[in-house]
């Protein structure tokens, strides 16, 4: 992938990263799982285990974002370290 292809994804997930209605959704599923979690009766395991699971993958969506936005700076950073070989 070239640089314009990676700067784009960064940009593109930076902007949903800052996007209220995002971050609203994501923290209102988060929510609602930790209830199920919390609520769930000690022979309600499958359910704990989707509620787990869901968690797991909202927390896996953020830092995909989050590694496609730091991406940039670490090929920038590198590209400028090169420069001073």
């Amino acid at each position: 992938m070239d640089l314009a292809a990676i700067e784009l994804k960064a940009k593109k997930s930076k902007s949903l990263l800052e996007d209220d209605r995002f971050k609203e959704t994501v923290e209102d599923l988060r929510e609602m799982q930790f209830r199920i979690f919390a609520d769930s009766s000690a022979s309600e395991v499958e359910k704990r285990e989707d509620a787990h699971a869901i968690l797991r993958a909202l927390t896996e969506i953020e830092r995909l974002l989050n590694a496609n936005v730091d991406a940039v700076t670490l090929i920038t950073k590198k590209g400028k370290h090169r420069g001073n070989d």
